[in-house]
């Protein structure tokens, strides 16, 4: 900050704007003719995350825009494959065209997360998320 007296030359430049949000969701696009639920983890504009709002596929038929949180924090979910083991610990991955979670790493899967308490009687895990998503094999 510049002040009367300084021995070097300065200059003030104020900025007004420029953080936007807490990056916390992002607004994106439900293809027309697809439904989603909320609660449920999706994959849409590269963006991987919890949709806050459910749209059935019937009534979308001009694709709605919903929030998708993409917060970097713990989740729980009954989204996975139930034949897998999910370990606390495991690396999770997402599969967008099953829509279900996996800790089988693989081509074409998202790297989302870490499982933070492993899968329960009633095939439920946590995990905490990673910072946006990294597809295996690219």
């Amino acid at each position: 900050m510049a002040y009367r007296g300084q021995p070097v030359p300065s200059t003030v430049v104020n900025i007004s704007q420029v953080k936007i949000s807490d990056g916390k969701s992002v607004d994106v696009v439900i293809p027309s003719g697809t439904g989603v639920e909320a609660g449920k983890f999706y994959v849409f504009s590269g963006f991987f995350g919890l949709v806050l709002k459910t749209i059935p596929a019937a009534s979308n038929t001009a694709g709605e825009t919903v929030a998708l949180q993409i917060e970097n924090c713990e989740y729980i979910t009954d989204q996975i494959d139930t034949a897998k083991t999910f370990d606390l610990g495991s690396e999770l991955y997402f599969n967008a065209t099953t829509g279900k979670f996996t800790d089988t790493s693989a081509t074409g899967l998202l790297l989302v997360g870490r499982v933070s308490a492993a899968k329960d009687a009633n095939n439920v895990i946590q995990f905490i998320k990673y910072p946006q998503v990294i597809t295996v094999g690219e």
